[in-house]
């Protein structure tokens, strides 16, 4: 019973990640072929669909989205409307929070996770990953000076915590983003490299 204990869970733990991750990009790419599929029926009806279609006309919307604002134009009209749906209430909320979900992420250019800092708590001493997303809170002077903005992810779920946080308890580790993450989400539990002769490496 213990060998087939052991068994189920190591073919748990090779086969549950990939499809897992299968079934989100499934979902993710289903999901706009769907939204899409109507749409181009009802455009071009005389134009045969195929499986397929509505995901790479999002593909080549979105491209042709991105070359068009390098144009004067474009970036006119882009601010008309993002100014406009920043004045409608409830669309404006909904809009901001979408827009600061992407800019999290380097829509915008930057990437405010990449810098990974271990933040120390006081008086235990104890240390906490996370990332700076604010270097500079000279405009809020209500949060006191010479401070920082970490985000703190929570491990095994999806959230976190903001502190604002005196520069001196924030400490920058050699670590990349993507790492980090993952050590925060799995709350350090992760698969550490094989080594010759099927065993881990020491230390």
């Amino acid at each position: 019973m213990k060998l087939f204990s052991r068994l189920f869970l190591r073919g748990l733990a090779a086969v549950l990640p990939v499809v897992l991750t299968v079934y989100l990009v499934w979902i993710a790419v289903s999901g706009v072929e769907n939204l899409l599929r109507e749409l181009i029926k009802s455009v071009f009806p005389g134009v045969a669909y195929w499986p397929g279609m509505g995901f790479a006309v999002s593909v080549l919307v979105v491209l042709a989205a991105g070359m068009l604002m390098y144009t004067f134009v474009a970036r006119t009209l882009y601010r008309w409307l993002t100014e406009l749906l920043g004045r409608i209430p409830v669309v404006k909320s909904v809009y901001g929070m979408v827009l600061d979900v992407v800019n999290l992420f380097g829509g915008n250019g930057k990437k405010p996770f990449q810098k990974v800092v271990l933040v120390r708590l006081e008086p235990a001493g104890a240390e906490l990953l996370g990332f700076v997303t604010r270097e500079d809170c000279a405009d809020l002077p209500g949060f006191g000076a010479d401070r920082v903005a970490v985000y703190l992810p929570m491990s095994y779920q999806l959230g976190g915590f903001t502190v604002m946080v005196p520069r001196a308890q924030v400490r920058e580790v050699p670590m990349g983003a993507e790492e980090a993450l993952r050590f925060c989400v799995t709350a350090g539990v992760k698969s550490q490299p094989a080594v010759a002769g099927g065993t881990k490496a020491a230390g």
